[in-house]
């Protein structure tokens, strides 16, 4: 045995002897939110420093550092004390040691399975920080060849601290090259974690993607977590790996082997090279806890530990989806069934499949059993109209013998341009094919179209982006039709009149969609009556919403694609956008996703279970396909308050196929699960690929448990209203709502039986089975089955949801009667249920503004709902529109509120409402909202110049800073807002305070530079040398029309690091004197055109005027004929992008695009994320540099402003309300610009991003950046 094994046995042994002799009651230890302090303590016979707990004996974990050994951390505690975390040596791997570093093939040798010592030499072993809230130690090794020659001298730098019960465990790992080193292309080889894996342990590996053991082998990922039930818990400890973006080939492949142990594979796909005398740096983060793992938190702490914060902190996902589907093999539907990963318990199979249908959109069934596709030809084409690739058509399919396949196919339609989503209803159906909502008839059932007789109901959905038009029709429950709109297709929805037309195979799309009177809509959910011929938008807001249904109760709920994938829909809600801003400018903060977890960005085709063919645990699940992960998710909706909160279910179907592209469902006659597969190679980008593939998968347990009732797979117009009515107390609710629907088409068309609506209200009133009594319901409602009276009586129902369903039904004509209104405001006072409330907080926005007042008043007095998701916004969102009606009446609702959103919020409003001093005088009777008001009225004056202090303020300011504490802090900040004497001596003094928290001083230069205090004319040539304040100078000077700055600027330009620079340059382009300072020294020379990014020349142009043309050269006029495109196609053929620097077109990048344009999370948020975007088609990039203007959408149309003050900004608006409004700036943070200081706005029809893009680049950095752009992984 070896001494160091010996060393190490020896230790272990004293380490069990103190784990035993601990005290039993603190083996659990108690979670702080406050930092642990902490101890290293070092033994040097030993080779060993050990982490403690400051007060405690019982180490956390011991690095080993022995002479003739591999440096390796083990044991490591589980930070509640319950289990070892690490596993030294074991049988299946005799050569691991819990956690270590260690390389495979450094020059040919083998350093992760050799840790002994003539392989590694022990140079040091340090502490480096003793104790405190964190520790710090390093270990120092040689790395020796066969004649024991030095080849690399690795160091590693360990940070540990311990917050809230979870560890976090720092490596930075450097390797210094004392020679040339290649370290070999291997699967693994590097930081490697082993845990006490034993056969049969409870134990799980998931990475970013959400792959899961087997699969995240060999995957990019930014994180990768092991979760494994050591012995002496009865749950999982968990460790997780966080890669960083700095580190090469970001984001890494993870090593993943059979007994769940992990690390990062740098060497996975090619040779690591360090040159000698060179240092490599590897910084990566393990988080260990005992808590379950959510991956929303998970990439929360990831984003705070790599500096990506925010949604799209993952996005180089999206383009390895991408890729993948690029590069995987073409399987043929049975084949793709065969590499399915089903969960145990079902099976799946072809129900159709090409060539019976190709592009399938969307599907839906009938009331036989059938389905219908939308076939779309049209998709390829991305904001050019119509594609014209193909006649699309609306096909009928059916199974007739039963065997769960369709085995007949009907051609019901044939021409009509982009059908995009589909709903059978009234003897025909209903089609979304932008511009137009439209109806088809089939009054005689024989299977066509009643082409004379198309009805357009509804006009003004735009195509802007395909992926956004109207999709998903769905029938409710209260017997509205719903669809979805994405946000980057502006619509104005209007009645069709004499310019509506419908639109087949070559026409042109019309262009002036948008210059109509119409209802807007720019991403949300909708709904259309067909009986009433109303439209309505039900809730603003999201992305790209594909796919929605209801549950038992009549929820709404929606999944959606890039932002996250679940919500519940309240009618009159205002949700997160993707982008872009909320038509109203005072909504202050939308509703959120209802998911606790992540997944790879797409989903789509949301249906809720609710039929009888599946288990028990599966009702109620909603199921949805996911494009990126490719396959068919489910989500559990467990009540929270007024909404839900969405727990992953499981990975319900894998497709293991990156060419499957799910993105409908529907649940069938059967009780089975459908999904409809679009199936491309290209899974989200411009082309398609495969232009004749489409299946539809069945799923059906393997053992169904559907009732064969009577009629379950008949034609359900051939049954008799009783026979319907009963089906409203079926298991399948797919025969309930189809049913429903026949009542209602009868009901229409006078042809209900006297018998009908008495035996719905029998259900209704006496059935034991709530959710039934609800489809009773929502079938009287749309048979007429209701009184007034009737739905006044189901207001005091025991259940919540019928009394929540019965304010919706009164409500939905907006004409609620005097009756309903009084009953309304004792519930509002008394009901017990957050579900009812929510129903009368939307109900505020549909009954007449003479009775919101008191409704409000009732509604916001309920304290117990201060912290729920969702009723203090509803009802900010229904009272904020009675500011205009009555401002003294708006405020005295914040005395009575308990509700500290709305209340600050009616601070905040007041205050972009310009009524100051009355929002004062209130502030100033004193009482328990003081507080939350003075923070509504400090939200609303940032960023404005043209406050002028209320002659009530100094009174109220005096009276409350005698009060101290947060009042006193309040008083003090708004009070440097308004400028008076005392508040600016104080930013002054805090300003030229250097030993002030920077933060503080920051804030007080900016308070100053937006009052334009002369007085900071002496003080910022000092600022400016000072690195950490720098940059907020730079940005000061605009404020200011001074030579003496402008030259400031630029004696000290060259010294700037680049971020300075870029902003330096935003600043000389703010002013025409600043911008002829900075023209002069592009003509000297002094400042290199390469320098000047294409953003800044445009605005040059706009202060400096044409003479700036002279200097630079064309700007917004650039060759963009078939010459150009010839040109560029030149210098980019292949050889030329051979030769690339892929280093130097990451430079060109950072320069010319990154201060717009993110890629691989580094870069700004201007444009669109070029991440996930076409980037490696040329044409594609050559089209937008060359034609930037030619597709653009709303949200990135360049705005210029021109203030009274002399200066200029381009940008993109992100809000704007009655006083001010938000401008985007490249190179800068969001800016808010007071809109009385404005003397011009101009909103233009060109980009943000300028032509001309190549004009100012050599032929190699046009290469070289085109070559960049191509890359599918971060280039470090």
């Amino acid at each position: 045995m070896s001494a160091a094994r010996q060393s190490f046995l020896l230790s272990f042994f004293l380490f069990l002897i103190l784990l035993a002799c601990k005290p039993k009651e603190s083996t659990e230890v108690e979670t702080s939110t406050e930092p642990t302090l902490l101890n290293l303590v070092q033994n040097d016979e030993e080779g060993t420093i050990s982490v403690f707990r400051q007060g405690e004996i019982e180490p956390l974990l011991i690095q080993n550092a022995k002479e003739d050994f591999r440096p390796y951390i083990h044991p490591m505690i589980a930070p509640d004390g319950k289990g070892i975390l690490t596993e030294y040596s074991p049988g299946h791997h005799k050569h691991q040691t819990g956690l270590y570093w260690g390389l495979t093939r450094v020059n040919g040798r083998d350093y992760f399975h050799n840790p002994q010592g003539d392989y590694w030499k022990k140079v040091a072993l340090n502490i480096v920080e003793e104790s405190g809230e964190q520790v710090k130690w390093q270990t120092i090794y040689q790395l020796l060849d066969s004649l024991g020659e030095t080849v690399m001298e690795e160091t590693q730098n360990w940070t540990f601290s311990e917050v809230n019960g979870e560890y976090t465990l720092d490596l930075e790992w450097k390797g210094q090259a004392k020679t040339k080193v290649t370290i070999g292309q291997y699967d693994y080889g590097s930081l490697f974690v082993r845990m006490p894996w034993k056969e049969g342990i409870d134990g799980e590996i998931i990475n970013a993607a959400r792959q899961k053991n087997a699969q995240a082998e060999g995957q990019p990922s930014m994180w990768i977590n092991v979760g494994m039930t050591v012995e002496g818990r009865e749950d999982r400890a968990n460790i997780a790996i966080f890669d960083h973006p700095e580190n090469r080939g970001y984001p890494n492949k993870w090593r993943v082997d059979g007994q769940l142990g992990l690390g990062p594979a740098f060497t996975k796909d090619g040779d690591w090279i360090i040159e000698q005398g060179k240092t490599e740096t590897i910084k990566l983060r393990l988080l260990v806890q005992t808590n379950e793992i959510n991956d929303v938190e998970m990439t929360e702490s990831w984003g705070n530990f790599s500096g990506r914060k925010g949604m799209y902190n993952t996005t180089e996902l999206w383009a390895l989806a991408q890729e993948e589907g690029r590069n995987a093999k073409f399987l043929t539907a049975q084949e793709a069934v065969d590499a399915m990963t089903i969960k145990p318990g079902y099976k799946v199979n072809v129900w159709a499949s090409e060539p019976m249908m190709t592009q399938p959109m969307a599907f839906c069934w009938d009331d036989r059993g059938r389905l219908w596709i939308a076939e779309n030809k049209d998709y390829e084409s991305r904001g050019y109209g119509f594609s014209n690739s193909g006649e699309s058509r609306i096909l009928i399919l059916e199974d007739t013998d039963g065997d769960g396949k369709a085995d007949t196919q009907k051609v019901f339609m044939e021409g009509l341009a982009f059908p995009a989503a589909i709903a059978v209803g009234f003897d025909g159906v209903f089609i979304g094919a932008p511009p137009n909502l439209i109806f088809v008839p089939d009054k005689n059932g024989d299977d066509k179209a009643d082409m004379d007789k198309i009805e357009i109901l509804l006009t003004g959905w735009g195509i802007r982006d395909r992926h956004e038009t109207l999709n998903s029709l769905h029938w409710g429950p209260d017997g509205w039709l719903y669809g979805l709109q994405g946000f980057a297709t502006p619509s104005k929805i209007r009645k069709p009149s004499g310019d509506a037309k419908l639109y087949f195979h070559k026409d042109a799309f019309p262009e002036d969609l948008l210059e109509k009177e119409g209802v807007d809509i720019n991403g949300g959910v909708w709904r259309y009556h067909p009986v009433k011929d109303r439209f309505e938008v039900v809730a603003h807001g999201f992305s790209n919403p594909w796919g929605i249904d209801y549950d038992a109760k009549g929820q709404l709920f929606m999944s959606a694609c890039v932002i996250p994938h679940l919500w519940h829909v309240i009618p009159g809600g205002i949700y997160h956008r993707q982008g872009g801003q909320h038509f109203n400018p005072f909504v202050y903060e939308d509703i959120k996703t209802i998911a606790n977890h992540s997944h790879r960005s797409a989903h789509g085709g949301a249906r809720v279970y609710q039929s009888d063919a599946f288990p028990k645990e599966e009702q109620g699940r909603i199921f949805m396909a996911n494009i990126h992960e490719h396959g068919v998710l489910s989500d559990i909706l467990i009540p929270r308050g007024s909404g839900f909160e969405g727990k992953h279910g499981d990975e319900f179907m894998l497709a293991n196929n990156a060419q499957w592209v799910g993105f409908s469902m529907e649940i069938g006659p059967d009780g089975g699960l459908y999904a409809l597969d679009w199936h491309d190679a290209d899974i989200c980008g411009k082309e398609v690929l495969n232009e004749e593939t489409g299946r539809i998968f069945r799923i059906m347990p393997e053992k169904s448990l559907a009732q064969d009732f009577p009629g379950r797979y008949s034609d359900l117009n051939k049954m008799s209203d009783a026979q319907l009515v009963a089906l409203q107390t079926n298991s399948s609710d797919w025969h309930s709502r189809r049913a429903r629907g026949i009542l209602h088409k009868r009901a229409v068309n006078k042809k209900l039986d006297s018998k009908t609506n008495p035996a719905l209200k029998v259900i209704f009133s006496t059935h034991k089975n709530q959710d039934w009594r609800l489809r009773a319901m929502w079938t009287l409602h749309q048979t007429g089955g209701f009184t007034e009276k009737d739905l006044i009586n189901a207001l005091s129902d025991n259940n919540s949801h019928i009394r929540a369903w019965a304010i919706q039904l009164l409500c939905e004509d907006m004409k609620p009667s005097q009756a309903v209104f009084t009953k309304f405001l004792s519930m509002a006072r008394t009901d017990l249920s957050p579900v009812v409330r929510l129903y009368l907080t939307a109900a505020l926005q549909r009954i007449p503004t003479t009775h919101k007042w008191a409704l409000a008043e009732r509604l916001i007095q309920h304290s117990e709902d201060d912290k729920d998701p969702n009723l203090p916004k509803m009802l900010w969102y229904g009272v904020e529109p009675l500011f205009a009606q009555n401002v003294d009446k708006f405020l005295e609702l914040a005395q009575k509120s308990t509700l500290s959103f709305v209340t600050q919020n009616i601070g905040r409003r007041a205050v972009d409402g310009d009524k100051i001093e009355k929002l004062v005088a209130l502030i100033g009777k004193g009482g328990s909202n003081s507080v939350l008001l003075m923070s509504g009225m400090l939200s609303g004056m940032e960023g404005r110049t043209d406050l002028k202090i209320p002659a009530n303020w100094k009174a109220v300011a005096d009276k409350l800073q005698k009060s101290g504490g947060k009042q006193q802090a309040l008083v003090l900040e708004i009070s440097s807002l308004f400028g008076d004497k005392e508040a600016t001596q104080r930013a002054f003094a805090m300003l030229k305070n250097k030993s002030a928290p920077k933060d503080q001083r920051i804030k007080a230069l900016q308070t100053l530079t937006a009052q334009q205090q002369k007085g900071l004319l002496a003080e910022i040539p000092y600022l400016i040398q000072e690195p950490s304040i720098r940059i907020d100078a730079i940005r000061s000077i605009a404020a200011f029309d001074d030579e003496s700055l402008g030259r400031l600027i630029l004696e000290n330009y060259p010294k700037f690091s680049p971020s300075e620079k870029l902003e330096a340059m935003q600043t000389l382009s703010s002013r025409a004197r600043y911008g002829n300072m900075l023209t002069k020294e592009i003509k000297a020379k002094k400042v290199a055109k390469s320098e000047v990014p294409a953003s800044v020349a445009r605005q040059l142009l706009r202060v400096v005027g044409s003479g700036f043309i002279e200097v630079w050269g064309p700007i917004e006029s650039v060759p963009s004929n078939q010459a150009a495109y010839d040109k560029y196609r030149g210098i980019l053929s292949s050889n030329t992008k051979n030769s690339a620097n892929l280093k130097m077109g990451k430079t060109v990048f950072s320069k010319s695009c990154g201060s717009c344009h993110k890629m691989y999370g580094e870069g700004g948020i201007i444009g669109p994320d070029l991440t996930g975007s076409n980037r490696t088609d040329p044409e594609y990039i050559l089209m937008n540099v060359l034609e930037p203007s030619a597709e653009i959408q709303d949200d990135y149309k360049m705005v210029v402003i021109n203030t009274r003050d002399g200066r200029t900004y381009s940008g993109n608006i992100i809000s704007e309300n009655e006083r001010q409004l938000t401008l985007r700036i490249v190179g800068q943070d969001q800016l808010i610009i007071n809109k009385s200081g404005i003397l011009s706005k101009e909103v233009t029809d060109v980009s943000m991003m300028p032509s001309g893009l190549f004009e100012n680049l050599s032929k190699d950095e046009i290469v070289n950046l085109m070559a960049y752009l191509k890359i599918n992984k971060k280039l470090n």
